[in-house]
């Protein structure tokens, strides 16, 4: 009996044909879907990284908004404050003025008095000498 005949190699050759068209009908697959759930999972980063950018985006527009509101109070503030000093040394000034006059007015007066007390006494010391008793 002999094994290299022509119909045992055709059938050899079949069975090996078979067991490579098996091979590759579950390999290629197989590696197609792993191709795919690849290419998936970096499209998935690309929109997890455009979703995080956005976000990021959105986050920085946001305290951008908040710092000009807060930077516009800030200077409405200010200019508040600013309008009240102004008010309050203005009317600081205005009572200071008007206690400079009446200091004036006063002294003048006392002034005057102090004249008028030097006469008395002059007068008293005249008719009432200090060495008689």
């Amino acid at each position: 009996m002999e094994i290299l005949t022509t119909s045992n190699i055709m059938f050899t050759l079949g069975v090996i044909g078979t067991i490579i068209g098996v091979y590759k009908s579950i390999n290629n697959p197989q590696k197609e879907l792993e191709k795919g759930q690849a290419i998936n999972e970096e499209r998935d980063k690309s929109k997890a990284t455009l979703l995080e950018q956005k976000e990021v985006d959105t986050k920085a527009q946001l305290l951008a908004q908040q710092m000009n509101t807060e930077r516009e109070n800030n200077n409405r503030r200010f200019e508040e404050l600013g309008k009240r000093l102004d008010a309050s040394f203005l009317l600081a000034s205005n009572h200071i003025h008007t206690v400079d006059t009446k200091v004036d007015i006063l002294t003048k007066e006392v002034s005057g008095l102090t004249n008028k007390i030097t006469e008395l006494a002059t007068i008293i010391n005249e008719r009432i000498p200090c060495g008689k008793k």
